[in-house]
């Protein structure tokens, strides 16, 4: 059985019948630690990795609290079943997560089941393009560790929130397209909540609405982009944008 990772919501990590969360991990350190040592596939420098958990503030000793919280990190896992120095590799240079062959990692899976969902809604196979943007949104909307604050913690985040408005943009295509127009018009204002000037996701919810019927909500919709993007950003919507709200009717 392989390695599962869940680094998104609670941090979970599973193998064989045996499974640990963020209580037997060593502190929100040690969570933190795993975190950025599993979502990096190669070595990363000590100094790099002292600097993306500690930040401009790192305690006394900063180093040897790094070895001893790894080492409680190694204990951790020895206690799924894992060789915990198999898979955290310290030298005096770099640190490493290797993983187990066929370690599932919830952010990757994200990634690979929205990637994976476009292909199959252009192939025409609409039914797995819904099924993999379900799970890829189902994952993609939970907090990456919470309560820290740190430029790679960034980075990370708007991935996500990439794969999740691309997955809410299709999950909305998918229920238009099957007449679920009451679902489209859910997905799409959710759609547009998290993305407030995506000219995509309110030409879905746009068009969404017109279709259920809801010509005074679409116009709402219209207007209330258009003024945000005025007032916010000071641009006008794009003419495709403009020209597909109108061809809608």
């Amino acid at each position: 059985m392989a390695l599962e990772v869940k680094l998104l919501g609670d941090t979970h990590l599973a193998f064989e019948s045996n499974s640990i969360g963020a209580s037997d991990l060593p502190g929100p350190i040690g969570r933190h630690l795993l975190t950025r040592l599993v979502i990096d596939p190669f070595p990363i420098g000590r100094e790099r990795l002292i600097d993306d958990i500690w930040g401009a503030s790192p305690p006394q000793a900063v180093d040897s609290v790094l070895s001893a919280t790894l080492s409680r990190l190694r204990t951790a896992l020895n206690g799924i079943g894992l060789d915990g120095r198999a898979l955290i590799i310290s030298n005096s240079g770099s640190v490493n997560f290797v993983r187990p062959k066929g370690t599932e990692v919830d952010v990757e899976l994200a990634h690979h089941h929205i990637d994976f969902a476009l292909r199959d809604l252009r192939s025409g196979d609409v039914r797995e393009a819904h099924r993999r943007a379900t799970i890829s949104y189902s994952i993609s909307r939970r907090p990456l560790l919470t309560g820290f604050e740190r430029d790679w913690l960034d980075i990370e985040r708007d991935r996500m929130y990439h794969v999740e408005r691309r997955s809410l943009g299709l999950l909305c295509e998918v229920a238009q397209r099957a007449g679920r127009l009451e679902e489209a018009i859910q997905l799409g204002r959710e759609h547009v909540r998290i993305a407030p000037y995506d000219e995509r996701a309110h030409k879905d919810l746009i068009l969404a609405l017109k279709a259920a019927g809801n010509h005074s909500g679409a116009v709402k919709v219209d207007m209330d982009f258009r003024e945000r993007l005025r007032g916010d950003l000071g641009v006008d919507a794009s003419a495709d944008f403009t020209s597909a709200v109108a061809a809608a009717g």
